[in-house]
Protein backbone atom coordinates (compact mmCIF):
# COMPACT_ATOMS: atom_id res chain seq x y z
CA UNK A 1 0.00 0.00 0.00
CA UNK A 2 1.03 3.63 -0.89
CA UNK A 3 0.50 6.57 1.36
CA UNK A 4 0.41 9.86 0.10
CA UNK A 5 0.01 13.48 1.96
CA UNK A 6 -4.23 14.26 2.01
CA UNK A 7 -3.59 17.62 0.57
CA UNK A 8 -1.69 17.06 -2.60
CA UNK A 9 -3.55 13.57 -3.34
CA UNK A 10 -3.33 14.72 -6.48
CA UNK A 11 -0.15 13.67 -7.86
CA UNK A 12 -0.71 11.21 -10.03
CA UNK A 13 -1.69 11.88 -13.64
CA UNK A 14 -4.80 13.86 -12.89
CA UNK A 15 -3.62 15.70 -9.71
CA UNK A 16 -1.03 16.46 -7.58
CA UNK A 17 -0.15 14.07 -4.91
CA UNK A 18 3.03 14.03 -2.37
CA UNK A 19 4.57 11.57 -0.70
CA UNK A 20 3.55 11.50 3.32
CA UNK A 21 6.54 12.38 5.24
CA UNK A 22 6.68 11.69 9.09
CA UNK A 23 7.40 14.53 10.74
CA UNK A 24 8.39 13.63 13.95
CA UNK A 25 11.33 15.07 16.05
CA UNK A 26 10.49 18.62 14.88
CA UNK A 27 12.16 20.67 16.85
CA UNK A 28 11.50 24.03 18.47
CA UNK A 29 7.53 23.57 17.68
CA UNK A 30 4.80 24.08 19.76
CA UNK A 31 2.76 26.89 21.57
CA UNK A 32 4.49 30.77 21.47
CA UNK A 33 2.63 32.21 23.97
CA UNK A 34 4.78 31.93 27.79
CA UNK A 35 7.96 32.15 25.09
CA UNK A 36 10.31 35.10 25.20
CA UNK A 37 8.98 38.89 25.80
CA UNK A 38 5.37 39.60 25.75
CA UNK A 39 5.26 42.86 23.79
CA UNK A 40 3.08 45.31 25.27
CA UNK A 41 0.26 45.36 22.53
CA UNK A 42 -0.39 42.21 22.50
CA UNK A 43 1.12 41.52 19.36
CA UNK A 44 1.87 38.01 20.09
CA UNK A 45 -0.28 35.01 19.54
CA UNK A 46 -1.27 31.38 21.01
CA UNK A 47 -1.37 28.17 19.22
CA UNK A 48 -4.37 25.51 19.92
CA UNK A 49 -3.87 23.05 17.27
CA UNK A 50 -0.68 23.64 14.90
CA UNK A 51 2.40 21.57 16.20
CA UNK A 52 4.82 21.94 13.41
CA UNK A 53 5.65 26.10 13.61
CA UNK A 54 6.44 28.33 16.73
CA UNK A 55 6.61 31.95 17.06
CA UNK A 56 8.98 33.78 19.51
CA UNK A 57 8.30 36.91 20.66
CA UNK A 58 11.65 39.45 21.58
CA UNK A 59 11.85 42.65 22.74
CA UNK A 60 10.25 45.75 20.17
CA UNK A 61 8.15 42.82 18.38
CA UNK A 62 11.30 40.96 16.71
CA UNK A 63 10.24 37.56 16.11
CA UNK A 64 11.84 34.35 16.08
CA UNK A 65 9.99 32.30 13.81
CA UNK A 66 10.83 28.10 13.64
CA UNK A 67 9.13 26.85 10.66
CA UNK A 68 7.95 23.06 9.66
CA UNK A 69 11.71 21.73 9.77
CA UNK A 70 12.54 23.27 12.44
CA UNK A 71 15.15 26.23 11.37
CA UNK A 72 14.66 29.38 12.71
CA UNK A 73 14.83 32.78 11.21
CA UNK A 74 14.77 36.23 13.06
CA UNK A 75 12.47 38.83 12.13
CA UNK A 76 13.28 42.64 12.40
CA UNK A 77 10.81 45.10 12.28
CA UNK A 78 12.31 48.16 9.61
CA UNK A 79 15.57 49.72 11.39
CA UNK A 80 16.66 47.15 13.98
CA UNK A 81 19.71 45.29 13.58
CA UNK A 82 20.12 41.71 15.23
CA UNK A 83 20.74 41.85 19.32
CA UNK A 84 24.07 40.37 19.34
CA UNK A 85 22.89 37.09 20.77
CA UNK A 86 21.13 36.03 17.85
CA UNK A 87 23.38 37.74 15.24
CA UNK A 88 23.82 34.12 13.76
CA UNK A 89 20.92 33.35 13.12
CA UNK A 90 19.31 34.29 9.55
CA UNK A 91 17.19 37.52 9.34
CA UNK A 92 15.01 39.44 7.35
CA UNK A 93 13.15 42.41 7.59
CA UNK A 94 9.53 42.76 8.39
CA UNK A 95 6.74 43.22 7.13
CA UNK A 96 8.01 41.39 4.19
CA UNK A 97 8.22 41.99 0.18
CA UNK A 98 9.41 40.17 -2.61
CA UNK A 99 8.45 37.28 -1.87
CA UNK A 100 8.28 34.00 -3.43
CA UNK A 101 5.40 31.59 -2.19
CA UNK A 102 5.71 27.88 -4.21
CA UNK A 103 2.00 26.86 -3.11
CA UNK A 104 -1.11 27.97 -3.55
CA UNK A 105 -2.40 27.24 -0.40
CA UNK A 106 0.51 29.73 1.00
CA UNK A 107 -1.02 32.42 -0.93
CA UNK A 108 -4.61 30.95 0.26
CA UNK A 109 -3.85 31.97 3.89
CA UNK A 110 -3.45 35.67 3.03
CA UNK A 111 -6.91 35.96 2.07
CA UNK A 112 -7.94 35.86 5.51
CA UNK A 113 -6.98 39.51 6.07
CA UNK A 114 -9.10 41.49 3.42
CA UNK A 115 -6.42 43.23 2.15
CA UNK A 116 -5.89 43.23 -1.21
CA UNK A 117 -2.14 45.38 -0.84
CA UNK A 118 -0.96 42.35 0.90
CA UNK A 119 -0.14 40.75 -3.05
CA UNK A 120 1.71 43.29 -3.49
CA UNK A 121 4.38 41.34 -1.10
CA UNK A 122 4.25 38.84 -3.53
CA UNK A 123 6.99 38.61 -6.75
CA UNK A 124 6.65 34.91 -7.45
CA UNK A 125 4.54 32.11 -7.53
CA UNK A 126 3.87 28.72 -8.99
CA UNK A 127 0.58 29.02 -10.47
CA UNK A 128 -0.68 30.50 -13.73
CA UNK A 129 -2.68 33.48 -13.92
CA UNK A 130 -5.72 31.90 -15.53
CA UNK A 131 -5.75 29.30 -12.77
CA UNK A 132 -6.61 31.81 -9.85
CA UNK A 133 -9.95 32.21 -8.71
CA UNK A 134 -9.52 35.57 -6.77
CA UNK A 135 -8.51 38.91 -8.85
CA UNK A 136 -5.65 39.84 -6.29
CA UNK A 137 -3.01 37.32 -7.90
CA UNK A 138 -4.88 36.92 -11.26
CA UNK A 139 -4.68 40.24 -12.17
CA UNK A 140 -0.88 41.08 -10.65
CA UNK A 141 0.08 37.76 -12.94
CA UNK A 142 -1.78 39.27 -15.81
CA UNK A 143 0.36 42.39 -15.46
CA UNK A 144 3.76 41.04 -15.24
CA UNK A 145 3.80 42.21 -11.49
CA UNK A 146 4.37 38.41 -10.08
CA UNK A 147 5.64 35.92 -12.34
CA UNK A 148 5.19 32.38 -12.59
CA UNK A 149 7.90 30.24 -11.30
CA UNK A 150 7.64 26.75 -13.04
CA UNK A 151 4.75 24.32 -13.62
CA UNK A 152 2.97 22.24 -11.30
CA UNK A 153 1.52 19.55 -14.18
CA UNK A 154 -0.55 16.15 -13.76
CA UNK A 155 2.81 14.88 -14.01
CA UNK A 156 5.65 16.49 -12.25
CA UNK A 157 6.77 19.56 -10.46
CA UNK A 158 9.27 22.19 -11.85
CA UNK A 159 10.85 25.58 -10.93
CA UNK A 160 12.19 27.76 -12.80
CA UNK A 161 15.58 28.77 -11.41
CA UNK A 162 16.18 31.42 -13.48
CA UNK A 163 13.11 33.59 -13.01
CA UNK A 164 13.53 33.07 -9.37
CA UNK A 165 16.69 34.38 -9.20
CA UNK A 166 15.64 37.04 -11.21
CA UNK A 167 13.77 37.94 -9.05
CA UNK A 168 16.04 38.64 -6.52
CA UNK A 169 13.68 37.16 -3.82
CA UNK A 170 14.00 38.21 -0.30
CA UNK A 171 12.09 35.41 1.23
CA UNK A 172 10.89 32.12 -0.55
CA UNK A 173 8.41 29.91 1.44
CA UNK A 174 8.43 26.04 0.06
CA UNK A 175 7.36 23.15 1.45
CA UNK A 176 8.09 19.98 3.29
CA UNK A 177 8.62 16.83 1.88
CA UNK A 178 8.10 17.27 -1.95
CA UNK A 179 10.86 14.76 -3.03
CA UNK A 180 13.41 15.75 -5.84
CA UNK A 181 12.45 18.78 -7.00
CA UNK A 182 12.35 20.37 -3.58
CA UNK A 183 15.54 19.32 -2.64
CA UNK A 184 16.98 20.62 -5.65
CA UNK A 185 15.40 24.12 -5.15
CA UNK A 186 16.52 24.12 -1.48
CA UNK A 187 20.22 23.37 -2.86
CA UNK A 188 19.68 26.23 -5.66
CA UNK A 189 18.28 28.71 -2.43
CA UNK A 190 21.27 27.77 -0.65
CA UNK A 191 24.09 28.13 -3.24
CA UNK A 192 22.46 31.63 -4.01
CA UNK A 193 22.24 33.11 -0.43
CA UNK A 194 18.26 33.03 -0.63
CA UNK A 195 16.68 33.13 2.51
CA UNK A 196 13.56 30.44 2.93
CA UNK A 197 11.63 28.91 5.09
CA UNK A 198 9.19 25.48 5.05
CA UNK A 199 5.29 25.38 4.91
CA UNK A 200 4.58 22.02 6.89
CA UNK A 201 0.76 23.00 7.41
CA UNK A 202 0.18 19.83 5.14
CA UNK A 203 1.42 17.92 7.83
CA UNK A 204 -0.52 18.95 10.66
CA UNK A 205 -2.54 15.73 12.47
CA UNK A 206 -5.74 18.42 12.51
CA UNK A 207 -7.25 20.06 9.98
CA UNK A 208 -8.09 23.58 12.66
CA UNK A 209 -3.69 22.83 13.05
CA UNK A 210 -3.56 23.19 9.15
CA UNK A 211 -5.80 26.61 9.11
CA UNK A 212 -3.86 27.63 12.42
CA UNK A 213 -0.78 28.89 10.01
CA UNK A 214 -2.95 31.47 9.28
CA UNK A 215 -0.98 32.94 12.13
CA UNK A 216 2.59 31.87 10.87
CA UNK A 217 1.78 33.80 7.56
CA UNK A 218 0.33 36.35 9.92
CA UNK A 219 3.60 37.34 11.88
CA UNK A 220 5.46 38.35 8.77
CA UNK A 221 3.33 40.79 8.46
CA UNK A 222 2.41 41.89 11.82
CA UNK A 223 -1.22 40.56 11.53
CA UNK A 224 -1.11 38.57 14.43
CA UNK A 225 -4.24 40.52 16.34
CA UNK A 226 -6.12 39.65 12.89
CA UNK A 227 -5.30 36.16 12.49
CA UNK A 228 -5.80 35.29 16.03
CA UNK A 229 -9.61 37.42 15.87
CA UNK A 230 -10.58 35.27 12.48
CA UNK A 231 -8.80 31.51 13.17
CA UNK A 232 -11.06 32.42 16.55
CA UNK A 233 -14.13 33.08 14.82
CA UNK A 234 -13.70 30.40 12.34
CA UNK A 235 -13.10 28.10 15.20
CA UNK A 236 -16.62 28.89 16.84
CA UNK A 237 -18.28 28.49 13.49
CA UNK A 238 -16.72 24.55 13.87
CA UNK A 239 -17.67 24.21 17.02
CA UNK A 240 -21.40 25.74 16.26
CA UNK A 241 -21.98 23.12 13.00
CA UNK A 242 -20.31 20.10 15.30
CA UNK A 243 -23.36 21.28 18.04
CA UNK A 244 -26.28 21.23 15.17
CA UNK A 245 -25.21 18.44 13.69
CA UNK A 246 -24.70 15.73 17.15
CA UNK A 247 -27.73 14.57 16.96
CA UNK A 248 -28.41 14.27 13.47
CA UNK A 249 -28.63 10.56 11.36
CA UNK A 250 -25.15 9.44 10.20
CA UNK A 251 -25.38 9.08 6.73
CA UNK A 252 -22.23 6.54 5.44
CA UNK A 253 -19.72 8.23 3.71
CA UNK A 254 -16.58 7.45 1.77
CA UNK A 255 -13.83 9.96 0.56
CA UNK A 256 -11.24 9.41 -2.31
CA UNK A 257 -10.14 9.60 -6.05
CA UNK A 258 -9.96 7.45 -9.02
CA UNK A 259 -6.96 8.30 -10.95
CA UNK A 260 -5.50 6.43 -14.08
CA UNK A 261 -7.46 3.95 -12.79
CA UNK A 262 -6.31 3.19 -9.63
CA UNK A 263 -7.94 3.48 -6.33
CA UNK A 264 -6.33 6.11 -3.70
CA UNK A 265 -9.09 6.11 -0.52
CA UNK A 266 -8.33 8.72 2.21
CA UNK A 267 -6.99 7.08 5.74
CA UNK A 268 -9.03 6.85 8.93
CA UNK A 269 -6.64 9.16 10.53
CA UNK A 270 -6.54 11.96 7.70
CA UNK A 271 -7.77 14.42 8.04
CA UNK A 272 -10.58 14.06 5.18
CA UNK A 273 -11.87 11.70 7.70
CA UNK A 274 -11.63 14.09 10.73
CA UNK A 275 -13.57 16.29 9.08
CA UNK A 276 -16.35 13.42 7.99
CA UNK A 277 -16.67 12.53 11.38
CA UNK A 278 -17.05 16.45 12.80
CA UNK A 279 -19.65 17.03 10.19
CA UNK A 280 -21.86 14.22 10.95
CA UNK A 281 -21.84 11.16 9.04
CA UNK A 282 -19.65 7.82 9.40
CA UNK A 283 -16.76 7.50 7.38
CA UNK A 284 -16.46 4.07 5.83
CA UNK A 285 -13.32 3.51 5.50
CA UNK A 286 -12.39 3.77 9.34
CA UNK A 287 -9.92 0.61 9.39
CA UNK A 288 -7.57 1.66 6.81
CA UNK A 289 -4.30 3.59 7.55
CA UNK A 290 -5.86 3.84 11.53
CA UNK A 291 -3.46 6.57 13.06
CA UNK A 292 -2.39 8.00 9.67
CA UNK A 293 -3.10 11.05 7.33
CA UNK A 294 -2.68 10.77 4.01
CA UNK A 295 -4.57 8.31 1.59
CA UNK A 296 -4.07 4.55 1.09
CA UNK A 297 -4.15 2.41 -2.75
CA UNK A 298 -7.09 -0.07 -2.79
CA UNK A 299 -8.01 -2.55 -5.72
CA UNK A 300 -11.25 -1.10 -7.56
CA UNK A 301 -13.57 -4.29 -6.48
CA UNK A 302 -12.91 -3.16 -3.21
CA UNK A 303 -13.53 0.05 -3.72
CA UNK A 304 -16.84 -1.17 -5.11
CA UNK A 305 -17.77 -3.68 -2.38
CA UNK A 306 -16.72 -0.84 0.45
CA UNK A 307 -19.46 1.97 -1.69
CA UNK A 308 -21.89 -0.68 -2.04
CA UNK A 309 -24.09 0.51 0.67
CA UNK A 310 -22.62 4.29 1.06
CA UNK A 311 -25.14 7.19 1.11
CA UNK A 312 -22.51 9.96 -0.70
CA UNK A 313 -18.88 9.59 -2.18
CA UNK A 314 -16.40 12.50 -2.18
CA UNK A 315 -13.93 12.77 -4.95
CA UNK A 316 -10.82 14.46 -4.21
CA UNK A 317 -10.10 14.94 -7.81
CA UNK A 318 -10.79 18.63 -8.83
CA UNK A 319 -13.07 19.13 -12.08
CA UNK A 320 -9.97 20.75 -14.67
CA UNK A 321 -8.90 16.85 -14.21
CA UNK A 322 -12.14 15.09 -13.96
CA UNK A 323 -15.39 17.02 -14.41
CA UNK A 324 -18.28 14.35 -14.21
CA UNK A 325 -18.82 10.71 -13.37
CA UNK A 326 -18.21 9.64 -16.45
CA UNK A 327 -14.77 10.53 -16.14
CA UNK A 328 -14.67 7.95 -13.14
CA UNK A 329 -16.37 5.41 -14.63
CA UNK A 330 -14.70 5.56 -17.75
CA UNK A 331 -11.35 4.43 -15.77
CA UNK A 332 -13.09 1.66 -13.16
CA UNK A 333 -16.29 0.55 -15.47
CA UNK A 334 -16.61 -1.98 -12.76
CA UNK A 335 -18.32 0.78 -10.97
CA UNK A 336 -20.71 2.05 -13.66
CA UNK A 337 -23.70 0.25 -11.59
CA UNK A 338 -22.43 1.28 -8.36
CA UNK A 339 -25.52 2.42 -6.71
CA UNK A 340 -24.02 6.10 -4.97
CA UNK A 341 -22.70 6.79 -8.78
CA UNK A 342 -26.43 5.50 -9.85
CA UNK A 343 -28.53 7.80 -8.26
CA UNK A 344 -25.76 11.01 -8.52
CA UNK A 345 -24.39 11.23 -4.77
CA UNK A 346 -21.20 12.01 -5.53
CA UNK A 347 -19.69 15.42 -4.72
CA UNK A 348 -16.48 16.61 -5.59
CA UNK A 349 -13.99 19.28 -4.62
CA UNK A 350 -13.38 22.38 -6.43
CA UNK A 351 -10.89 23.82 -8.40
CA UNK A 352 -10.37 26.23 -5.48
CA UNK A 353 -10.01 23.89 -3.04
CA UNK A 354 -6.30 24.14 -2.68
CA UNK A 355 -6.05 27.97 -2.85
CA UNK A 356 -8.52 28.52 -0.12
CA UNK A 357 -6.74 27.55 3.02
CA UNK A 358 -7.85 30.39 5.04
CA UNK A 359 -11.70 28.68 4.73
CA UNK A 360 -11.80 25.47 6.02
CA UNK A 361 -14.44 26.08 8.61
CA UNK A 362 -16.65 26.71 5.59
CA UNK A 363 -15.13 23.73 4.18
CA UNK A 364 -16.42 21.43 7.19
CA UNK A 365 -19.72 23.21 7.72
CA UNK A 366 -20.31 22.80 3.59
CA UNK A 367 -19.71 18.55 3.91
CA UNK A 368 -22.59 18.93 7.13
CA UNK A 369 -24.59 20.61 4.53
CA UNK A 370 -23.91 17.31 2.07
CA UNK A 371 -24.22 14.97 5.06
CA UNK A 372 -27.63 16.78 6.31
CA UNK A 373 -29.11 19.26 3.48
CA UNK A 374 -32.42 19.63 5.83
CA UNK A 375 -30.64 21.50 8.79
CA UNK A 376 -29.24 23.80 5.62
CA UNK A 377 -31.55 24.42 3.36
CA UNK A 378 -30.69 26.41 -0.01
CA UNK A 379 -26.70 26.04 1.13
CA UNK A 380 -24.46 27.94 -1.21
CA UNK A 381 -21.86 25.60 -1.92
CA UNK A 382 -18.57 27.06 -2.88
CA UNK A 383 -15.75 24.37 -2.10
CA UNK A 384 -17.74 21.10 -3.12
CA UNK A 385 -20.23 20.52 -5.92
CA UNK A 386 -22.34 17.82 -6.61
CA UNK A 387 -21.08 16.07 -9.70
CA UNK A 388 -22.86 15.39 -13.50
CA UNK A 389 -23.48 12.35 -14.74
CA UNK A 390 -22.20 13.90 -17.61
CA UNK A 391 -20.51 17.57 -18.41
CA UNK A 392 -22.20 19.80 -19.96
Amino acid sequence: MKKFWFKRSMVLAMIVTLLVSGMAGLTGCGSSADAGYKSEDGNNIKLEYAKNFNIQYLKDNMKIVTDGEGKKMLLLQKGQTAPAEYKDLPSITIPIDKAIYTSTTQVGFLRAFDDDKLFDSIVGVRQKAEDWDFDAMKNRMLSGQIKDIGSNSTTSTTYDYEIIQSLDPKIVFTSTGMGTEQQKLMDMLTQNNIPYLYDASSTETDYRGTMEWIKYYAAFYNLEKEATAYFDTAMKNVDAMKTKVANAEKPKVGWGIISMGKVYVSNSGSKAAQMVRDAGAEYLFEDIGVGQDGVTSISVEELYSRLSGADIFINSGMPKYGPDIKSITDQAPILKDLPVLTSGKVWQITDNFWSTYNTIDQKYIELAAIFHPELYPDYQFKHFRLMPAVAN
